[in-house]
């Protein structure tokens, strides 16, 4: 099967999403193309055994009908069977034409009118693109029951959707985190853009607040959008990891704090609970269905920098191992790749 994934840029939760499927399918014996505006991303894209085109994306609405015909006669070129585009706006530019005996299937990432910084006339309008544009695709794939609760308010066809929980690859080396009986420090993980979508506000405002004995490490960059970080020490900065680095930042740390406003599904949770890490999570959009809240996690009532102070606080080294413990459970049970790999090759297959 010829493969193509569509993307903007290659970043955080998408980078991650599809260079795991990606991966699978090309271990599979696919053919697989990314296409993806490389003039975005630092360092190039490298994915062994995957063929990556460049193409120029925009968020310029006058450029969108030139875009989506550059990708149109690329994807006929490659002769593809299935075409996956990978959030709003590749969605729009392949979905704006026709491409036939191509089965177009496309991943929100979060839908546009989930977001909470935009007017609610906005995401109606929002709405009603999406909803025009799901008659143009085969198949919606949906990562929360979140967005399968939006799809439904904004009138997307329900016939179009299905829903698919994302899975990632285990880790063979897992151990459960040692006891630090002697060592009272609390290292917190915040993984991601310092953005407001993320909520990294949030961590800042929490930060006057935070016990001494809590180490704070941020993980990522400001991006479009960014939140101006400051020169804080008690906060320390560690910029963009690839994936191999995360995983083993990750290791290092006690708890990972996600304090977005809204996702798709989030990827981050489910690197923590691979590493077994206690993870605290904002009570917005999809994330409470990551997260039992005193078994593997915390939920955050509210989404004040007061809030994750206080619960941060409250932690011990004990409760992190426990919860950390019962979080490899859940990754385990619920969001291993091969179950998720599994459906959706079958999403691909279908006639």
């Amino acid at each position: 099967m010829k493969i193509v994934h569509v993307v903007e840029t290659w970043t955080g939760g998408i980078a991650t999403y599809v260079r795991t499927l990606a991966a699978k399918q090309r271990d599979l014996g696919h053919e697989i193309t990314l296409l993806c505006d490389t003039s975005k991303v630092d360092g190039g894209v490298k994915l062994d055994g995957v063929d990556v085109i460049d193409y120029a994306s925009s968020r310029n609405p006058v450029k969108f009908w030139s875009i989506s015909k550059a990708l149109q006669l690329r994807i006929a070129s490659l002769h593809a069977d299935v075409v996956h585009c990978h959030s709003s706006f590749p969605g729009m530019y392949v979905r704006l034409r026709n491409h036939p005996a191509v089965r177009i299937l496309y991943t929100p990432h979060a839908w546009p009118f989930l977001k909470t910084d935009v007017t609610t006339p906005a995401k109606w309008a929002y709405g009603l693109v999406e909803r025009v544009l799901a008659q143009r695709c085969d198949q919606i794939l949906c990562m929360s029951f979140d967005e399968l609760r939006a799809a439904r308010k904004y009138r997307i066809p329900a016939e179009k959707i299905e829903f698919i929980y994302t899975g990632i690859a285990s880790e063979d080396r897992f151990q459960i985190p040692e006891h630090r009986p002697d060592i009272d420090s609390i290292k917190v993980g915040y993984f991601g853009r310092l953005d407001y979508q993320k909520g990294f506000d949030v961590v800042l405002e929490a930060l006057p607040l935070l016990d001494a004995r809590l180490e704070l490490h941020a993980f990522g960059t400001a991006v479009r959008g960014g939140i101006e970080t400051g020169n804080d020490t008690r906060i320390r900065y560690h910029g963009w990891l690839d994936a191999t680095g995360t995983r083993q930042a990750m290791h290092e740390m006690d708890v990972i704090v996600v304090p977005s406003r809204w996702e798709g599904l989030a990827l981050v949770p489910i690197e923590a609970m691979r590493a077994g890490k206690v993870i605290v999570v904002s009570g917005e959009s999809s994330l409470p269905e990551q997260v039992i809240r005193g078994y593997n996690g915390v939920i955050l009532r509210d989404l004040t920098g007061a809030c994750l102070a206080d619960n941060l606080n409250r932690l011990t080294l004990d409760e992190c191992r426990r919860m950390g413990t019962n979080a490899r459970h859940v990754f385990e049970s619920t969001f291993q790749i091969d179950r998720f790999l599994n459906t959706m090759m079958s999403c691909y297959e279908r006639s």
